[in-house]
């Protein structure tokens, strides 16, 4: 999602939601941190063929599910924190 707080001041926000597995413990460990400490970090959001968003963003939800003995997912949202720069791929 993408808005414009006011019309003609430049002020814009992104909301980006999805889900899926982490790769290794390390990006499970940051992006567990950057959520309890809702401390914005620069992410670059690379969404196929539609472009690439990058920027301040804090971690607004996240949530684990698994089944037992299954593969552990996740689904998080990111809020925009400050400026956010989009290029099309």
């Amino acid at each position: 999602r993408w808005r414009e707080l006011l019309a003609g001041a430049g002020v814009k926000s992104a909301a980006v939601s999805g889900q899926g597995i982490f790769r290794d413990a390390a990006s499970d460990a940051l992006v567990r941190e950057a959520f309890f400490d809702q401390a914005a970090k620069r992410w670059r959001l690379i969404v196929p063929d539609f472009g690439v968003l990058e920027g301040p963003f804090l971690v607004a939800a996240l949530e684990y599910a698994g089944e037992h003995e299954g593969e552990a997912t996740f689904a998080l949202s990111l809020a925009s924190a400050g400026a956010i720069g989009f290029s099309v791929i």
